[in-house]
């Protein structure tokens, strides 16, 4: 099991996050990450677009999602955009409930209240209850519930599965952290 776990924490950050030798090549792996996210989300929610262009900000992720029986880890890198300056995140998730598989995600948080855009910048905590089931490899595959957007407190949320198969009922925590690039070790 310690094994199983050590293997998903080295894929989480191989796979979740911005590469590159220096803080400038990481911002721009990021942007380029969060740019084809949000093109792949505009492309199955509709209103994505409307949301983000009403925004007073809005926060693009895209990283990995690891299930394991009663254990759920993930990670990745986020571009989080108001007034025009570009702000860099890494985001960290832990959760618990039934799960098997792997999946690399891209969600959108658009922000509609500045209450909810100063508690994310301030505390950077989300969480939420979620069930599903998707496999998706290209553009082949079915999902069931993969593809969700919700609205609470001012901040709508939109979620794809980009590729990867699982199968989940958890309830998981995101922590949102600033970064520059400059410690990061990928």
């Amino acid at each position: 099991m310690k094994l199983m776990t050590t293997v998903l924490g080295l894929m989480v950050l191989l796979l979740g996050c911005a590469t590159g030798s220096s803080p400038e090549e990481k911002k721009a792996n990021a942007n380029k990450e969060t740019a084809a996210a949000l093109q792949n989300i505009y492309q199955e929610h509709a209103e994505a677009r409307r949301a983000v262009s009403a925004s007073l900000g809005y926060l693009v992720c895209t990283g990995n999602d690891n299930y394991l029986f009663a254990a759920s880890t993930g990670g990745g890198v986020c571009t989080f955009r108001s007034k025009g300056v570009v702000e860099y995140y890494r985001f960290a998730t832990l959760g618990a409930g039934l799960g098997l598989g792997f999946k690399k995600v891209a969600f959108l948080y658009t922000f509609h209240d500045a209450k909810a855009m100063k508690r994310f910048r301030e505390e950077g905590w989300d969480a939420g209850a979620r069930a599903e089931a998707s496999a998706r490899y290209e553009e082949d595959g079915g999902q069931v519930a993969a593809n969700t957007s919700y609205d609470v407190g001012g901040v709508k949320v939109f979620q794809v599965a980009l590729w990867g198969a699982a199968a989940q009922a958890t309830v998981q925590g995101y922590k949102f952290w600033a970064t520059d690039f400059t410690s990061d070790v990928m």
